[in-house]
């Protein structure tokens, strides 16, 4: 299907969109040619990311290309053509120039509730693999300490900021995180740098 657009001189309107999409409906934009721009989105998110990450990373072209092993133009059908033009080892080799850990998964978008069951557990295994280090080396053990206090209430935080978003909060239902200051009495223990300060949630 080919789509003939034709071009016109940009004229100012004063309104502002959110998206593209939301400029495209905005602006009377064809439904053919809306479909169109989403099909050209869903066919090149992977290589529309790799230049975005090459770009923050201040990699030109030039740059990637010898990287590679390829020419410039090389690179640059690469980063404007689409995904199904790339492959596994192109990918692995922007990470590696990147020095960056690239993930690519395929399947169904997960909703919100496997995503957060999914990170979960992930997040348990790293934090086990801490915990073993911990048990291993002596010296390490007091910094792994801190990061878990850390950690600990850095998770609190975001779930009483994302409970205080829920519908209705604050009637019949609360979270909350109260930090309290406390000096140690002489004699006692010091409480190691990082710990979380005590939680109250109710």
């Amino acid at each position: 299907m080919t789509i003939e657009l034709e071009r016109q001189a940009a004229k100012a309107t004063g309104r502002k969109y959110g998206s593209v999409a939301d400029l495209m409906r905005g602006e009377g934009v064809s439904q053919e040619v809306q479909d169109r721009v989403k099909d050209l989105e869903n066919e090149t998110r992977v290589v529309l990311q790799l230049a975005k990450l090459r770009q923050a990373a201040g990699i030109t072209q030039e740059e990637m290309a010898k990287n590679l092993g390829v020419t410039q133009s090389a690179v640059s059908k690469l980063e404007s053509g689409i995904d199904a033009d790339i492959t596994l080892g192109e990918i692995k080799g922007y990470a590696r120039a990147m020095q960056q850990t690239i993930g690519v998964m395929f399947g169904k978008p997960l909703t919100h509730v496997e995503s957060v069951k999914c990170h979960a557990l992930a997040i348990r295994h790293h934090l086990e693999g801490l915990a073993k280090i911990a048990d291993r080396d002596e010296e390490m053990q007091t910094h792994i300490q801190a990061f878990f206090g850390e950690a600990f209430f850095n998770i609190l935080t975001i779930l009483a900021e994302c409970g205080d978003k829920l519908p209705g909060n604050g009637k019949d239902f609360e979270i909350r995180i109260e930090i309290v200051k406390q000096e140690p009495s002489r004699g006692a223990a010091t409480k190691p740098k990082g710990l979380p300060a005590p939680v109250v949630a109710a």
